[in-house]
């Protein structure tokens, strides 16, 4: 069994001691989060952080990213981008990328990475990643493999779904055409989502809290009350995996 922290959209900006939606500091909340995770031997193997790590597109917000997981990580960081992420300040985090291809192997899983930037809040699966991902996949049937991305694929009935994948129809078609994936992981909506996806053979999907201020699942934009978060993933070996929710206890 290997034990994944899933942390997302961090929302970091170039001063730290700003703060956003909620009267948060994401700086603060980030760095408490890495505190509390790694405050007791939990033998974490891997962090992936699934996008929007900046916050104001500034080179300042990843060096302080850089610095945090340095200082606080016990465990190798990898990173995909989010719609925040779209800036060359990104590229300053290139050895922690988690690139389409290229998967990262965990005692019998491959944790594949997709890049879903495209304009403004939303979307777009690319069809060479989608290919080098599901190439991998195939070669390796001995493993079990979980993909992860920033973008929800579903809609999740709020108003971030106006920031949907625009090509949602070309992933789901994707998942449907054989690719074995074991589950799916995300962020972008602030928001700890459950649902599935595929038709063929259905593949759990979780939707991660945000490491700063909630999202309100709402028609209409909205704040939720809960506290910045992260989840905590325990891959089995026989493929199947857990998958908790944790909140920081203070800020």
């Amino acid at each position: 069994m290997s034990n994944l922290l899933h942390i997302s959209d961090c929302h970091l900006f170039g001063d730290t001691t700003t703060q956003g939606y909620g009267e948060i500091n994401p700086y603060e909340s980030l760095k408490q989060i890495l505190i509390e995770a790694f405050e007791h031997p939990k033998d974490i193997d891997t962090v992936i952080v699934t996008g929007d790590i900046s916050g104001d597109d500034s080179l300042a917000s990843y060096q302080h990213f850089s610095a945090l997981i340095e200082h606080h990580s016990k465990a190798p960081v990898y990173v995909i981008a989010g719609n925040h992420d779209n800036n060359p300040h990104f590229n300053a985090l290139s050895k922690h990328h988690l690139i389409a291809g290229k998967p990262v192997a965990l005692n019998g899983w491959h944790i594949h990475g997709l890049d879903t930037r495209f304009e403004g809040g939303r979307g777009l699966v690319n069809n060479q990643e989608l290919a080098a991902i599901k190439k991998q996949v195939v070669a390796a049937p001995q493993h079990h493999h979980l993909l992860a991305m920033h973008h929800h694929a579903t809609p999740s009935n709020s108003w971030m779904d106006k920031h949907d994948l625009a090509n949602a129809d070309v992933f789901l078609q994707w998942l449907d055409s054989g690719v074995p994936l074991a589950a799916i992981i995300h962020g972008h909506v602030h928001s700890p989502l459950r649902y599935t996806l595929g038709a063929n053979n259905p593949i759990p999907v979780m939707g991660s809290p945000a490491s700063c201020w909630q999202w309100g699942m709402t028609s209409d934009f909205a704040l939720s009350n809960e506290q910045p978060g992260y989840q905590f993933i325990k891959l089995h070996d026989d493929g199947t995996l857990t998958c908790d929710i944790k909140r920081i206890k203070s800020i």
